[in-house]
C-alpha cells in the first residue's frame, strides 16, 4: 500500500521505518528543511503571545544549550541504541551520558543511515501539509466492499502561497507525525493582559543573552520549568 508519513522527526521516522520493513511505499512529507523535527535547532522564533506581526511559524521549540534531562540510554530504540559515537569528542560528537539537542539530532541521521530511510523512503523536505481528508468515491480503488478508503493529501512547498504551487496526492493511509510541542498552550494569567512589558513563552526561547541585566519572572507549567534557573544565573530571577 502507499502510505504518507506527515513529519520526519523521531515519531514520523521510527514509522516510516517499519512501514517500509512491512513492504509499503512510503511518503514522508517534512515542512522543515531537513529530518530531526523538534530536534533540529532554528534560530527563529514565533511569537504566540501575539507582540510580533509577522510570525515565521517555526516548528521546533528547542533553544541553544538544551541538554537531555533523561540518560541517553533511555532515548534510543530498542534495535538502535543511543550509545555515544566512537572517537566521540572529535567531528562534534558528545560522549557525555546527558548531551545536547545536537547529538540527538545526530542520533536520528545515523538510524536513517542504518536503515536506508533517506534513500528507500521518498522523502520531500520543504513541505507543509495543508490538509488531509478522505477521498471522494472516484478516487477509491475497486473492491468488493465497495472500493477502500484512501485519503488525500493535499501540500505546498514552504515559501510559496498557499493557493499557487498546491500538490494533491492520493493515498492508501498517513500517518500523523507533527508532535504535540509546536503549538504553545499559553494560559490566561489574570492581569497579564494589562502587563505592558514583554512577555515570552518558552516556546520562543533560544539564548539568555537578549535578557542580560533584566528582572525577570518565570512562571513555570512544564517541563520547561528549568528555564527559570537557566537565566537566573545571567540576571534576578523570581519563580
Amino acid at each position: 500500500k502507499t502510505v504518507c508519513v506527515v513529519g520526519a522527526g523521531m515519531a514520523g521516522r521510527a514509522a516510516a521505518r517499519e512501514l517500509r520493513r512491512e513492504g509499503h511505499a512510503v511518503t514522508a512529507l517534512e515542512q522543515a528543511g531537513d529530518v530531526g523535527g523538534q530536534w533540529l535547532y532554528d534560530p527563529r522564533t514565533d511569537d504566540p503571545l501575539g507582540a510580533s506581526p509577522a510570525p515565521v511559524r517555526v516548528h521546533s521549540s528547542m533553544y541553544a544549550s538544551l541538554r537531555l534531562i533523561s540518560p541517553r540510554e533511555a532515548m534510543g530504540f530498542t534495535d538502535f541504541p543511543f550509545l555515544p559515537v566512537a572517537g566521540a569528542g572529535g567531528g562534534g560528537r558528545a560522549p557525555r551520558r546527558f548531551p545536547g539537542h545536537r547529538e540527538v539530532l545526530l542520533y536520528l541521521k545515523d538510524f536513517c543511515d542504518a536503515f536506508g530511510l533517506m534513500d528507500a523512503v521518498r522523502l520531500s523536505l520543504n513541505t507543509r501539509v495543508l490538509r488531509v481528508a478522505m477521498a471522494p468515491p472516484q478516487c477509491r480503488a475497486p473492491a468488493v466492499a465497495g472500493g477502500e478508503r484512501k485519503w488525500v493529501v493535499r501540500s505546498v512547498r514552504v515559501g510559496e502561497r498557499d493557493d499557487t504551487g498546491v500538490q494533491e496526492e492520493v493515498f492508501d493511509a498517513v500517518v500523523v507525525a507533527t508532535g504535540h510541542y509546536s503549538q504553545p498552550s499559553v494560559p490566561t494569567i489574570k492581569g497579564m493582559e494589562a502587563w505592558r512589558r514583554r512577555q515570552l513563552h518558552s516556546h520562543s526561547y533560544r539564548l539568555p543573552e537578549p535578557f542580560r541585566d533584566e528582572v525577570l519572572t518565570a512562571t513555570h507549567f512544564s517541563i520547561s520549568n528549568h528555564l527559570g534557573c537557566m537565566l537566573c544565573r545571567h540576571q534576578p530571577c523570581h519563580q
